[in-house]
């Protein structure tokens, strides 16, 4: 039998090194690319090395891992899609899933029956027929934002972050926060355990994700991040829940919510509901405060842009006889989803999406891709491909996704790829748009947002960027004001 071994591996790796995997940079003795793969925005080096080999796809190697990076939308499709089955496994996250704690986020349980339970539920509560019934709550929490920014509008990301964190909180435990402030516990601890997801989930970043064994060693930068993290990854997966089954047990009233209906429903296992509605809370508590700091930063720095949207919300506004605008409104406002696509494209929250598993050989254009390879969808390239999106690519321009008459163009590609890819594709994602348009058209319509060069208070904004794998604004300074007397009536009138 150890002959029979001996062979078989002689033979895989004869086979492997006659078989022709797509160009990458050079490889080192034993560390292979580790130094070659920067720490800080990858996705920029990586679509340079796609230009640089004339491929969409490169292969690069750290310490005998396999590592397949997808920079382009064709191969992504022809891959997470015509090939879902090979490629819609994860990798194993040593740092992410072992240490911080952080495995019971959908977004990283490999496939598998645990896998499918979860999304099953996801599916069931966020499919587009079902997104309608938290309409209410999003309007609820829109006017809540409102009155906040009228407050203290320097305090404009603290807010958001309120914002999407308290929605969430209400939407999936039927927990409320307060209106306003800084201390609560259920947000800081979905802030801190999204601090963690975005440091340690790209895969690589820490070096025991390559060297799994590391994890055994007591000491080590890695182990007193991780434990920091772990902590509240631990207050989040247990307390959330513990305190609506406890009022249900206790047969208080407890507000409806996503955790309540399946509690009472009793269809899935209680850990799956912990772990899938902490998912939930996890993700809204990130994902929509990239996107609305985007969203600010970019009405900031162009004000041309912004005052052609106010000019189409105020034309139907008018139209209609409303002072804000709601869901019924979206088909009335092209230029406003332009600008959410803009937002979502122009630095996507995910610009390196969650890594993929091959999980057999495979062949593409000729390449061969090794099965065990951790395979990475670069979205950021994706969405800045000047043949799909035009040469201005950098710049944030919400008309490219417009025909010449203003309504959208069906031609332009939408920047789906920034919600994941394949079976894996985010299945809050229409949840997550409404929210944008909301969110977006009702700041809009009712506040300005300038530039501090333009108030000769502070240097001018440079749209500066975090680099992990939740994207977010450095911190950026702005003015925010009621456009007028009447909007800033308008405002306080919701907090009566």
């Amino acid at each position: 039998m150890t002959g029979i071994a001996v062979v078989s591996l002689v033979s895989n790796i004869v086979l492997r090194n006659t078989r022709h995997t797509p160009p990458g940079p050079p490889q080192l003795p034993i560390v292979g690319n580790w130094f070659d793969i920067p720490i800080t925005e990858p996705w920029v080096k990586f679509a340079e090395w796609s230009r640089q080999y004339e491929s969409d796809i490169i292969h690069a190697n750290v310490f005998g891992n396999d590592i397949l990076i997808v920079n382009s939308a064709a191969a992504a499709k022809a891959l997470f899609e015509g090939k879902s089955a090979l490629y819609a496994d994860r990798p194993r996250m040593t740092m992410l899933n072992e240490l911080v704690g952080l495995s019971w986020l959908l977004g990283f349980i490999p496939q598998g029956a645990t896998w499918k339970t979860h999304r099953k539920i996801f599916a069931n509560e966020f499919n587009p027929a079902s997104v309608s019934q938290f309409r209410p709550h999003q309007l609820k929490w829109r006017n809540t934002f409102l009155c906040n920014l009228l407050k203290t509008p320097d305090d404009f990301s603290t807010h958001v972050q309120h914002l999407a964190s308290g929605l969430s909180l209400d939407l999936v435990f039927g927990l409320d926060v307060a209106p306003s402030g800084r201390s609560d516990p259920f947000i800081n601890a979905a802030k801190q355990a999204v601090e963690g997801l975005s440091a340690t989930g790209i895969f690589g970043t820490y070096l025991v994700d390559y060297l799994p064994f590391l994890k055994y060693l007591p000491f080590g930068q890695y182990q007193r991040h991780a434990k920091h993290w772990k902590t509240f990854a631990d207050i989040a997966v247990s307390v959330l829940l513990d305190s609506v089954e406890g009022s249900m047990t206790a047969g208080k009233a407890v507000q409806p919510s996503v955790a309540s209906r399946l509690v009472h429903d009793g269809v899935f296992m209680e850990e799956d509901i912990r772990k899938t509605t902490t998912t939930m809370f996890a993700n809204g508590s990130a994902a929509v405060v990239s996107a609305l700091q985007t969203f600010i930063l970019a009405m900031s720095l162009h004000p041309e842009t912004q005052s052609k949207a106010q000019n189409e919300i105020d034309a139907v506004l008018l139209t209609v006889r409303k002072d804000l605008p709601d869901f019924g409104n979206e088909a009335s406002l092209p230029y406003i989803a332009a600008i959410v696509k803009e937002v979502i494209r122009w630095n996507p929250v995910v610009p390196l999406a969650f890594a993929h598993r091959l999980i057999a050989d495979d062949i593409y254009n000729g390449y061969y891709l090794p099965a065990g390879s951790v395979v990475l969808p670069n979205a950021w390239a994706m969405l800045h491909d000047a043949k799909t999106y035009g040469e201005d690519v950098s710049s944030f321009r919400p008309e490219r996704f417009l025909t010449k008459e203003g309504a959208l163009d069906p031609n332009i590609k939408n920047p789906d790829v920034a919600f994941g890819f394949g079976r894996r594709i985010c299945p809050a994602r229409n949840l997550a748009s409404s929210e944008l348009f909301i969110f977006i058209a009702s700041t809009l319509a009712t506040f300005e947002i300038t530039s501090v060069q333009d108030t000769n208070a502070k240097a001018a904004v440079e749209p500066k960027y975090t680099s992990g794998l939740l994207r977010y604004p450095c911190p950026f300074y702005c003015t925010i004001k009621p456009r007028s007397s009447k909007h800033k009536q308008v405002i306080e009138r919701l907090a009566s």
